[in-house]
């Protein structure tokens, strides 16, 4: 019994402990579950939190987006408030100083011209600003000529900078490849801003530009730009603070100098965008030298812009033909200082009208060389005007006229918009006469006065019938159809890339099958372009192809009629 009674000892032993060991697992699976719902109700309150931030973020997100068009479209409309009546400013004075004058008159209206283009280039300045914040400032790369581009600015700038009895002195490389690949325009912008503001701190002194070469591989070159003067100088606390907005220098900010402060900003934030690196030397009393650098591709066969030049000037007739105008804009003052522009480039035949329905009537009434549209107008404006003249051109089969928007507002969506109701080209307010002067030079010799169709082909494939109920015309039309606007958009991408050789038997291909169906002005288009790229030239083909779409559906339109005939 003994020997039983201690198993039985030791059985009920094992039972406690075990007993015990799982009442304190039950104990430590509870205590883990509780933590675990402690934890996880934590981490429900945590998302909640986390969606509640995520929601007031985004909002944030999209107010600041909204803040930021609203901004930029604020800026887009009082810029073109701003610049329609700087437009009859800046245009009157020139008009003006072209006339017999005393030498004060002529010093008036200089301080007139003066005061208008200070207000213009702030104007510009406040623009380009709201579009860098924006990040809607799009560069634009094609070729880059820096000895031309040197030339131009030289010329633009000598007089101001004689004016401050400076000497300017130019220095560039000669080993620099011409043509380059980059943004002309934004490259000239701020060659032009920093050689300004050399100027405007330095008195009888020199500024010299030097371009030099730094890097030089198989498809790329690194270019330095040094603007250097030996003017007041720059602190070294004031060179901290420089690039940034709306900051100027303790003696730039003096009345003596002028300046808004967004000059630096705007050069900084294009070689930025252009992925370059701009910086300053100066020591006060000394000088500064401004300086950037960018990296610029080579293009294939670089050659000399003047022998292409030439070749234009060549192609030109000796007698310029007869060019009638219609003007369309509400506003008394651009009315009257376009037409006196246009009568100073010997173009008589003007009819100006005061918004677009009117311009519509006139269009019917007769046929213009040239239409110059402005943007905004009373009753029916000029993108509305444009897309009716366009259909009325389809309707009636006429020669498609250019149509050049004028407007104060000069952002890439209004030039698109410009684009998409039909016009042709853009020139933003205000211009000046020689701006006006090239812009019509280019349109009237892009708009030669040939018909859509030539009626003789058109007729002899209308005759001939097929053995079904259709006609051979309305068959062709139809392949016409399917095949062209696909080839026309490859066309546009080989121009605009440079490829000539693609783009040379594109065209060749749109061109022979638009003589086939005897549509005549479009094949004139294709073959100009097609000549243009044989000979390496595409970039002057670029015009051409906003002329393309407006002629093919006008050609599609009398096609179709003469089909259903």
């Amino acid at each position: 019994m003994s020997n039983e009674s201690g198993e039985i000892q030791r059985l009920r032993r094992t039972i406690e402990q075990l007993s015990d060991q799982m009442i304190r697992s039950k104990e430590q699976e509870e205590r883990t579950l509780a933590e675990f719902s402690d934890m996880n109700n934590e981490l429900v309150t945590l998302q909640r939190l986390l969606a509640k931030n995520n929601n007031s973020l985004e909002a944030a997100r999209q107010q600041a987006v909204d803040a930021g068009d609203s901004k930029i479209a604020f800026i887009a409309g009082i810029s073109h408030d701003f610049r329609t009546p700087l437009n009859g400013i800046l245009g009157m004075a020139e008009m003006l100083k072209l006339s017999p004058l005393s030498e004060e008159q002529e010093n008036s209206v200089s301080v007139i011209q003066d005061a208008a283009k200070l207000l213009l280039k702030l104007i510009q300045d406040l623009l380009d600003l709201s579009k860098l914040e924006a990040g809607q400032m799009r560069l634009e790369l094609g070729e880059v000529d820096l000895q031309e581009t040197i030339n131009y600015i030289v010329r633009l700038l000598e007089p101001q900078v004689r004016k401050n009895g400076n000497q300017l002195s130019i220095d560039c490389d000669p080993r620099i490849s011409t043509p380059l690949e980059g943004d002309p325009t934004r490259i000239t912008q701020i060659l032009i801003n920093l050689i300004q503001n050399a100027n405007k701190f330095t008195s009888e002194g020199t500024v010299r530009i030097r371009v030099a070469l730094m890097k030089d591989d198989e498809i790329t070159q690194m270019i330095r730009f040094e603007v250097e003067d030996t003017g007041i100088g720059i602190s070294e606390e004031d060179q901290n603070q420089l690039f940034q907005p709306y900051v100027q220098t303790e003696r730039g900010r003096s009345s003596e100098y002028g300046g808004t402060g967004l000059g630096l900003s705007i050069c900084k934030s294009l070689v930025t965008l252009m992925e370059g690196q701009i910086g300053v030397d100066s020591q006060e009393g000394e000088g500064s030298t401004f300086w950037f650098e960018l990296t610029l591709g080579k293009k294939d066969g670089n050659q000399s812009v003047a022998s292409a030049q030439e070749h234009q000037g060549q192609d030109t007739d000796d007698e310029a033909p007869s060019v009638s105008v219609l003007l369309a804009d509400d506003n008394v003052i651009n009315r009257q200082l376009v037409m006196l522009q246009l009568k100073k480039l010997g173009i008589t035949q003007v009819d100006a009208v005061v918004n677009g329905e009117e311009a519509i009537a006139a269009f019917l009434s007769k046929k213009y060389s040239l239409v110059l549209m402005d943007y905004m107008m009373p009753l029916m404006d000029g993108l509305e005007a444009t897309r009716k003249i366009r259909s009325i051109e389809m309707d009636e089969m006429r020669h498609t006229t250019p149509i050049i928007a004028m407007t104060g507002n000069v952002m890439q969506g209004e030039k698109d918009k410009c684009m998409e109701a039909g016009m042709n080209d853009f020139i933003g307010k205000p211009f000046t006469l020689e701006i006006l002067s090239k812009m019509i030079e280019k349109w009237q010799q892009s708009s030669e006065p040939t018909e859509v169709l030539n009626m003789s082909i058109v007729h002899e494939i209308a005759e001939l019938n097929t053995d079904g109920d259709r006609t051979l015309l309305g068959m062709l039309l139809d392949m016409y159809r399917t095949e062209t606007p696909g080839k026309i958009e490859v066309l546009r991408r080989h121009i605009v890339s440079g490829d000539h050789v693609a783009a040379t038997e594109v065209a060749h291909d749109l061109k022979s099958g638009s003589l086939s169906l005897g549509i005549r002005y479009l094949s004139t288009l294709f073959a100009r372009i097609e000549q243009f790229a044989k000979e390496g030239q595409s970039r002057k083909a670029e015009p051409l192809l906003d002329a393309l779409l407006p002629a093919y559906q006008a050609a599609c339109a009398s096609l179709q009629r003469v089909s259903k005939e």
